[in-house]
C-alpha cells in the first residue's frame, strides 16, 4: 500500500501510537451491529411520529434507505468477524472498509431523515432535527477510536439535513449548524487528543518495560558468566576445584541413590616442580594448559575434568565401573605422555603424569572423603611404582609411601 495510505490510515486510528492488538480490538468494538440497531431504532420513532402527525410523502424511501443502512452494516460485520487473517496488511484493508462503511451510515442516516424532513411539519422538523444531532454526538463520542472515519460519518449526516433545512427557509440552521460544527470539533479534538495521551503513555510504558526486560536479561547473562567464571580455572579453563566437588557430591548422590557404579580418577603430573624450576614459570604454565587440552578430547561428555589444584587434576566418571575407569586412566595417561612440549621449552621436552583410580561398586554405597582417600593413596601408589602408570584403589595390597611430587 502507498506510504500516503498508510500514513492516512495511521491518522484514522492514530496508529502511529497504538499497537495492531489495539487497532484490532478498537475495530472489534466499532464493527458491532448494536450502535446501528439503537439508530435504526430512534429513525423508526421518527417516522412513527411523522406518520401519525402527517403521512411522509417519502416514508417507502425513507425507510428503504434506512434498512439498506442495517443490512449493509450488518454484512460487513459478518465478513469481519469471519475474516481469515490478522495481519498488518488485513488490518490496513479492514480500517479502510470501516472508513467506507461509517461513511456510508452517514449517507444513509442523513438520506433517511432527509426524507422526512422533506415535507415534514415543525413539530416533526424539530424531532427529526433533534434524533440527527444525538447520531453526530454518538459518532463524535466514539471519535478518539477512529476520528476520521467518525468525523466522516457525522458530516454526511449533518451536511444533508442542513441543506435540507435551508432549501425549506430555515435560514437560522446555518449559523446554529456551524455552532454546533465547531463544539463538535472542540469536543472530539479533546477527546481525540486524551486518548493520543494516553497511548502515547501506554508505548512509552512498554517500550520501559521493554528496556527493563532486556537489562534482566543482560543481567541474567552476566550473572551466568560470572558464576561460570566462579567455578572455571582461569590458566586451563577447565572446572576448578569448587566446581569439583560440587559435581562430585551430586554425582555420587545419584549413584548411591540409583545403585550405579561411580569412579574417579586423580592425576598428578610427574616432577611438575623440577620441570617449572627448569623451564620457568610461563613453560610450566604451558605445560599444564597442554595437559588439559590433551585430557579434555579424550574424555567423554559425561565426564567432569576438572584442575584439582596445581599441578593435579581429577576426573569424575558416572556409570562406570573400575574396569572401565581403568581404561580411561590408561588412555589419559598415553595421551599426555606423547606431548610434545618444544614450544613451551624451547628443546624437545615431554611430560608424564601417575594416576590414582578409585571406584564404588554397583549397589554399593560411599562417601565423598573416602572415594577422595582411595583414589589419593591408589594415585600415591602409582607414584611409588616408579610413576607414569595408572593404579587402582583395589588393586593396593598395602599402604605405599608417600614421595614429593
Amino acid at each position: 500500500m502507498p506510504a500516503t495510505s498508510n500514513y492516512i490510515l495511521q491518522s484514522v486510528i492514530g496508529r502511529e501510537f497504538g499497537s495492531e492488538r489495539y487497532c484490532w480490538s478498537v475495530l472489534d468494538d466499532l464493527f458491532s451491529i448494536w450502535p446501528h440497531l439503537l439508530a435504526g431504532a430512534a429513525i423508526a420513532l421518527v417516522a412513527l411520529q411523522t406518520t401519525i402527525i402527517a403521512e411522509p410523502a417519502y416514508l417507502q424511501w425513507s425507510m428503504a434507505a434506512l434498512a439498506i443502512q442495517l443490512v449493509g452494516r450488518f454484512a460487513v460485520g459478518y465478513a469481519y468477524r469471519h475474516r481469515s487473517s490478522s495481519s498488518s496488511e488485513a488490518l490496513n484493508r479492514w480500517l479502510m472498509v470501516f472508513w467506507i462503511s461509517a461513511g456510508g451510515s452517514g449517507a444513509l442516516w442523513g438520506a433517511s431523515l432527509g426524507l422526512l424532513l422533506l415535507d415534514a411539519s415543525s413539530e416533526a422538523t424539530v424531532t427529526i432535527l433533534v434524533v440527527g444531532c444525538i447520531l453526530v454526538q454518538s459518532a463524535s463520542a466514539r471519535a478518539y477510536m477512529t476520528p476520521m472515519p467518525a468525523l466522516t460519518q457525522a458530516g454526511l449526516l449533518l451536511s444533508t439535513l442542513l441543506m435540507i433545512s435551508v432549501a425549506k427557509g430555515h435560514l437560522l440552521m446555518l449559523p446554529l449548524t456551524a455552532i454546533f460544527v465547531a463544539f463538535q470539533l472542540a469536543y472530539v479534538s479533546r477527546l481525540i487528543g486524551l486518548r493520543l495521551s494516553q497511548m502515547k503513555a501506554e508505548t512509552e510504558k512498554d517500550g520501559l518495560l521493554g528496556e527493563l526486560e532486556l537489562a534482566n536479561r543482560e543481567l541474567s547473562s552476566a550473572n551466568e558468566r560470572l558464576a561460570r567464571h566462579a567455578l572455571t580455572d582461569g590458566l586451563t579453563a577447565l572446572p576448578n576445584r569448587r566446581h569439583f566437588d560440587r559435581s562430585l557430591s551430586s554425582l555420587l548422590d545419584r549413584a548411591n541413590r540409583l545403585g550405579l557404579p561411580f569412579s574417579m580418577i586423580l592425576v598428578d603430573v610427574d616432577h611438575f616442580k623440577r620441570f617449572n624450576d627448569t623451564h620457568g614459570h610461563l613453560a610450566g604454565d604451558a605445560c599444564l594448559r597442554a595437559v588439559a587440552t590433551a585430557m579434555a578430547t579424550r574424555v567423554d561428555d559425561s565426564h567432569v575434568l576438572a584442575r584439582y589444584g596445581g599441578e593435579e587434576f581429577a576426573v569424575l566418571l558416572p556409570d562406570t565401573d573400575a574396569c572401565k575407569a581403568q581404561e580411561v586412566a590408561e588412555r589419559l595417561r598415553q595421551a599426555i605422555a606423547g606431548l610434545d612440549l618444544a614450544a613451551a621449552t624451547g628443546t624437545a621436552t615431554s611430560i608424564s603424569a601417575s594416576f590414582g583410580v578409585a571406584t564404588k561398586p554397583a549397589r554399593d554405597a560411599a562417601k565423598d572423603e573416602t572415594l577422595l582417600s582411595e583414589a589419593d593413596e591408589a594415585l600415591y601408589a602409582a607414584k611409588g611404582a616408579g610413576r607414569n602408570c595408572v593404579r587402582h584403589a583395589s588393586d593396593l595390597s598395602r599402604q605405599q609411601p608417600r614421595l614429593e611430587a
